[in-house]
């Protein structure tokens, strides 16, 4: 069985202060948390309102100077991606390891400095694949250049934007589906966020912002 892959499945939330972290984003999107034992110790997951967990809270390394997100990609071979982006002009962060019995992971950054994590499942484990690449579709949007959209198997999973904030570092945004970007954006910046994207109107896919959390970390809305 071959691993679905070009996918984002989880996003950490990396930060010196994890408790914050939780009531921020439990008020504002409602999220729940769940601890799991790992034989490092305890992990804590992320529940969206359904139940559902999308992603983790994990302490930062020692020195880190702000919060941010560390999204996960899905790969056939995380030794063979990790390669890959060595290759590439990347960084290798932390080499392929074993993940208890769950997966094999590596933490790697492109060249100009954006954290990603390869995750490569244990259950469907095929390290002969090739590691996954996307395709670029551009897509012009008025008054705000060309948007990069990141495509695998026929559906778009990420993009690449121009940095909004020249003076801030690269790095992967993820998205979270709000019911009202305006509302989610006040609502964020009532609880200690500053909204460095007003609610904007994208034509024929959605109004999004972007809002910095008090830890420093970005994070984007979108209303579709």
């Amino acid at each position: 069985m071959s691993i679905p892959t070009g996918r984002f499945v989880w996003f950490e939330y990396v930060s010196g202060d994890a408790r914050k972290a939780q009531g921020f984003f439990g008020e504002l999107f409602g999220w729940s948390t769940r601890s799991v034992p790992m034989p490092d110790g305890d992990y804590t997951m992320i529940a969206a309102p359904d139940g559902k967990t999308i992603g983790g809270y994990f302490a930062a390394p020692e020195g880190a100077a702000k919060a941010s997100w560390l999204p996960y990609l899905q790969v056939a071979s995380a030794a063979d991606s990790a390669a890959k982006v060595k290759k590439l002009g990347g960084t290798v962060i932390k080499p392929p390891f074993k993940v208890a019995d769950i997966a094999t992971m590596a933490v790697v950054a492109d060249p100009l400095g954006a954290g990603l994590a390869l995750w490569q499942p244990t259950k469907a484990e095929d390290p002969g694949q090739p590691a996954a690449g996307f395709t670029v579709n551009k897509m012009e949007m008025p008054g705000m250049g060309t948007y990069n959209v990141l495509e695998s198997d026929g559906q778009g999973r990420a993009g690449i934007m121009p940095q909004p904030m020249p003076e801030a570092p690269h790095l992967w945004l993820p998205y979270v589906k709000v019911a009202s970007a305006d509302q989610t954006a006040e609502k964020a910046r009532r609880l200690g966020a500053n909204v460095v994207v007003p609610p904007t109107q994208i034509p024929n896919v959605g109004r999004f912002a972007i809002f910095v959390d008090a830890q420093g970390a970005g994070t984007g809305i979108l209303q579709p």
